[in-house]
């Protein structure tokens, strides 16, 4: 009877330990697949084909991308100022047209299909097309929580601040603004991404209106835009925004008649960058947001975010501007690649 016992509580206990080991390989594949994502084990420049001993013979240009994010909120005038006083060469901002016909300084999140939702950015459903511009300034408040955001709570204003600027600025306002700003030199660039649908007529026209179409340039992901700001203004300084690169993008973009290649950092391959120079096209590299390349960051063991070494790694791509969340440590790494070049030739 004591032998029966016996193998029956052993019976019992092999069928509960067989019962528990799913749950058991289970946690273990989720820590180990969360240990893989936290662990860097990429090489950007690996990625983009790039090695030390590869120079350059032009000074690239620092672009804000929606200004100084890290230091004032996004797609603000203080952003673009702040962007103008840490040395950048221009910004990059966002537009949107809404429904009441005004153009609007806005990023949101969404699609390209979707783009401007508010949940994200405000705490509220909806998207900004859903506003005229009267009431997108005085009913919506950003979330200073939101971790789209670069700059921090802190530096997030509301009403009740004295020296209140976190609203949604119309573009004509913030045209006027770096155009009279002292501390805006006159070539200042910038670049007015077309958002929204419908940008791309008002946009021009808006810019001609302040006559700024020698200092503003216009891109989008919707290459149909850029075509038509070309037919408006054939004049007009046009780049295709590009996030995953198709192997014919060079194609696509002549067919535009676009001027320059936006690339996402992690696609500025020097062979990229190389073939958009002999096909007569200026570069860029573009950054992505702040909650984005903070996931970005962790996969690669040779750079951080948006450090000066993750800077000049795209750099040696060759490209010939960088939208830069963080343009005054971009500024640091143009610099270093400038004195570097300078050395060179003195050796030579």
């Amino acid at each position: 009877f004591r032998n029966t016992l016996m193998s029956i509580t052993l019976l019992q206990r092999s069928i509960t330990s067989l019962n528990t080991m799913p749950k058991q390989m289970k946690r273990i594949r989720s820590f180990s697949k969360a240990t893989a994502m936290q662990s860097p084990t990429f090489s950007l420049a690996n990625k983009l084909n790039v090695t030390d001993d590869i120079t350059h013979n032009h000074r690239p240009a620092v672009i804000g991308h929606r200004g100084s994010l890290y230091t004032a909120l996004e797609n603000t005038s203080r952003s673009f100022i702040e962007a103008a006083q840490a040395g950048a060469d221009g910004i990059e901002l966002d537009v949107f047209l809404l429904k009441c016909g005004t153009l609007v300084v806005f990023h949101g999140t969404g699609t390209d299909q979707s783009p401007g939702l508010l949940s994200s950015y405000c705490g509220i459903e909806g998207s900004i097309l859903e506003y005229t511009a009267d009431e997108a300034r005085s009913q919506l408040t950003f979330n200073k929580h939101s971790d789209q955001f670069g700059c921090g709570p802190d530096l997030i204003t509301d009403d009740n601040h004295d020296d209140h600027y976190c609203y949604v600025h119309t573009l004509e306002e913030v045209l006027i603004t770096l155009r009279d700003h002292p501390d805006v030199k006159p070539d200042f660039v910038i670049k007015i991404e077309l958002k929204g649908p419908g940008t791309a007529f008002p946009s021009v026209e808006l810019v001609k209106k302040h006559n700024m179409m020698t200092r503003c340039q216009f891109a989008s992901f919707n290459h149909e835009r850029i075509a038509e700001v070309k037919y408006l203004a054939p004049d007009a300084i046009t780049g295709a925004l590009w996030a995953d690169l198709p192997d014919d993008f060079l194609e696509r973009c002549l067919q535009v008649q676009a001027d320059e290649v936006h690339f996402r950092y992690d696609t500025c391959t020097h062979n990229n960058v190389e073939a958009a120079h002999n096909a007569g096209l200026n570069t860029m590299a573009w950054f992505r947001g702040p909650k984005a390349m903070g996931t970005d960051a962790i996969k690669y063991h040779d750079v951080g975010n948006e450090d000066v070494n993750m800077y000049k790694t795209v750099l040696q791509s060759g490209v010939m501007s960088l939208c830069a969340n963080r343009p005054s440590i971009a500024l640091e790494a143009v610099l270093e690649q400038v004195a570097r070049c300078i050395s060179d030739d003195e050796d030579e």
